[in-house]
């Protein structure tokens, strides 16, 4: 075992609570024209901070907001975000339908607003052919320093994690400023968009197959991008973007072992690495960090990558990998950040957790996920989970979570002015839902 350990460090060697922020040239379109605008921290990563729970109890309400339902409406995966105002947003995804839908929840009055889908953007933009299909809108909603909420929308039509054919009618990252109800067209890409990053500046977005990473510019409207890699159709379902502009994305890659470290079967000879990749704003790398408990039982088609996220008040983000365990990212001002294990989520071990949420920002996390023996797949009945960042301890805590059928749930880091977290998923394999989560 310690060979296969220097093994693996040899590999990777060779891989190569400010509240306010201070922002300048704020958009591309301003021209010459600067502008200077404050922007709470919160704002910026798309989060509420708020008190801590109880010391004496904690006590789990859960309440099913009624989103307005359409033809082919499917499941929220994981599509959420905030802007500035505290309004939420969802991306609901379809199924034999063509189009997904971008909804707007304003939670002071209690009721949803639909600000239309991809499809009919691209209609309007000239950009569509005949049988153009979005089905899905699965990435993080994010509202940048230009003011405009960005989201990805993409098509699964004839993909293959097998041949590693593209969906037909690849992706498109779209902006839309809320007060003005416009949709603008970014970029499209052939490849699947499953997820996006960003904090102020720089809009990261991920495609599949192989792990290739978007860049886009919101002040110069610069599109760029690079490989990272990945193996066996694996994706992860999100990536993370720091307050410099940096990104992490997870690289998985099979490396041939050395004979001595081999057990016997062909498989043995192949050794799958995880590494969190570390790129600056010129998509160069900055720091490799290996990933040890990234893919279970070393299928990793099987496994989501990362599940879910926290962005924290000192500026360091929490994310949960598919096997339910912690690590937290602590950006540096100048130099690669520093990436700590932190240890499982779930008191039991290993578990699926794809929801995680910041409670007060700096010592409590709010997880709901599954917990399952090691390897397995599915688990048992879902659970919320309290974790203590500076004890590095967790308990799960009472909460009547409504007994659905084939229920799937998803979130990260979005949470409203009430500090209210919110769930997104799917119940009996085809009704989209938004649970409103609170913690006391």
């Amino acid at each position: 075992m310690r060979g296969v350990m220097l093994f693996i460090t040899g590999l990777l060697s060779l891989a190569g609570i400010g509240l306010y922020v201070l922002l300048a040239d704020r958009a591309a379109d301003a021209g010459d024209e600067q502008s200077v605008e404050l922007r709470a921290y919160t704002h910026r990563v798309g989060t509420f901070y708020g008190p801590a729970p109880g010391a004496s109890g904690v006590r789990v309400t859960i309440r099913e907001l009624e989103l307005p339902l359409f033809a082919g409406a499917n499941a929220i995966w994981g599509a959420s975000g905030r802007d500035d105002q505290g309004h939420l947003w969802f991306g609901v995804s379809v199924q034999d339908e063509k189009s997904a839908r971008l909804i707007e929840y304003l939670p002071q009055q209690d009721r949803f607003v639909d600000h239309g889908d991809p499809v009919t953007a691209l209609e309007t933009h000239g950009l569509a052919r005949d049988g153009t299909r979005q089905v899905k809108i699965h990435s993080k909603i994010i509202q940048a320093d230009d003011g405009h909420l960005y989201f990805s929308s993409m098509d699964e039509e004839g993909e293959s994690h097998k041949t590693g054919a593209l969906p037909h009618w690849g992706s498109n990252l779209w902006r839309y400023k809320p007060r003005e109800s416009r949709w603008e067209h970014v970029f499209h890409a052939p490849e699947g968009l499953i997820a996006i990053a960003g904090v102020g500046r720089w809009i990261y977005a991920l495609g599949y197959w192989d792990h290739v990473l978007y860049q886009y510019d919101t002040r110069t409207g610069r599109v760029s991008h690079i490989r990272v890699g990945s193996e066996g159709g694996h994706v992860s379902r999100n990536i993370i973007a720091d307050i410099n502009g940096h990104v992490y994305v997870p690289r998985l890659k099979y490396y041939d072992m050395p004979e001595d470290a081999a057990t016997g079967s062909d498989e043995s000879h192949r050794l799958l690495v995880a590494t969190l990749m570390e790129y600056d704003t010129k998509l160069r790398v900055v720091n490799t960090f290996p990933l040890i408990h990234y893919v279970g039982d070393g299928r990793p088609l099987k496994y989501h990558g990362i599940t879910a996220f926290s962005h924290m008040a000192d500026h360091s983000i929490v994310f949960v990998t598919g096997t339910g365990y912690l690590y937290r990212i602590i950006p540096a001002n100048d130099g690669p950040a520093g990436v700590e294990e932190l240890g499982w989520i779930h008191p039991e071990g290993e578990s699926y957790t794809a929801a995680l949420f910041p409670l007060d920002g700096q010592e409590w996390l709010l997880g709901v996920g599954k917990h399952r023996a090691r390897g397995k797949r599915g688990g048992g009945q879902y659970q919320v989970v309290l974790y203590n960042l500076r004890q590095r301890t967790s308990r799960t805590v009472p909460a009547q979570i409504p007994d659905y059928r084939y229920l799937l749930l998803y979130g990260s880091n979005t949470r409203d002015d009430r500090a209210n977290s919110y769930l997104v998923g799917r119940v009996d394999w085809k009704t989209p839902i938004v649970w409103q989560l609170h913690v006391e």
